[in-house]
């Protein structure tokens, strides 16, 4: 494959970024990430609600959501 060449999107995943309050130290907020793959069909809705249902089942408070969607191109040659 060289440049110009058409290509395609070969696969689309999606993950679940939640972000945890652990602490302060100092100024500044301790943060913990737990990625969750999520199927690629999931609605913005759907990833918000999961997070805070994950949430429930921790210790320290929701801090924030992220959804990464990664597009992989090919072909590859």
């Amino acid at each position: 494959m060289a440049i110009g060449d058409t290509s395609t999107m070969d696969l689309e995943t999606k993950r679940l970024k939640i972000i945890l309050d652990t602490g302060v130290v100092g100024d500044k907020p301790v943060l913990k990430r737990v990625y969750v793959p999520v199927n690629a069909g999931t609605t913005m809705q759907e990833a918000y609600d999961m997070a805070y249902a994950f949430a429930e089942f921790s210790s320290y408070s929701l801090y924030g959501i992220e959804i990464n969607v990664t597009q992989s191109l090919g072909p590859i040659n």
